[in-house]
């Protein structure tokens, strides 16, 4: 049961993570928003464990994307905030992509925003002029490390088959899941 109950703290976390992330680039502490999104990409990779390890059903479960979607979103208000990107097409593709997530499901929208968000994110931090700045994407080579058997035998087929299903203009839930869904066992 703790194990469970430390995944649902992760994964809550992130949406102060999120918030937190989108306030350091709005007061212009890019050593901050760094700091900030490692660590949200680290419990998003750790809650799964966790809550795959519990053999439980967990709170947060069922909403894991949703709650990376608003962390990509809210890192992307960051951006639009603090004048490194156009606020009105922040928000316009911020709503767009977030409401055709939200209607569809498909997870191929919330990936393509969270892309653009983490995208955006990693160029600032790799323009920027402080060295320990490379701490986010060390942590990322490592993180791409542990689950490159997910990222590579999942993620990115769950994504293609989402942008498949978007250009025919059909629904696309995702791959199946068991009876605990992402944040259970066998996920």
């Amino acid at each position: 049961m703790f194990r469970a109950v430390l995944a649902d703290l992760l994964t809550g976390s992130r949406i102060v993570l999120g918030v937190a992330a989108a306030g350091a680039l709005v007061v212009d502490r890019i050593d901050l928003f760094s700091i900030l999104l490692t660590v949200a990409w680290a419990t998003d990779v750790f809650d799964g464990r966790l809550a795959r390890s519990s053999g439980r059903r967990t709170l947060f479960g069922e909403t894991d994307m949703v709650i990376d979607t608003f962390v990509g979103a809210s890192v992307l208000a960051g951006f639009g905030l603090s004048d490194r990107a156009p606020l009105w097409l922040v928000v316009a593709g911020t709503v767009v992509l977030g409401a055709v997530y939200l209607l569809t499901k498909n997870p191929a929208v919330s990936q393509a925003l969270q892309g653009i968000a983490y995208g955006a994110a990693l160029w600032l931090i790799f323009i920027s002029e402080d060295a320990t700045l490379a701490v986010p994407l060390g942590t990322l080579a490592v993180l791409m490390l542990l689950e490159y058997k997910k990222f590579f035998g999942k993620v990115l087929p769950m994504f293609f088959h989402g942008v498949i299903a978007v250009v025919k203009g059909e629904r696309y839930e995702g791959p199946s899941t068991d009876t605990f869904g992402s944040q259970g066992p066998g996920a």
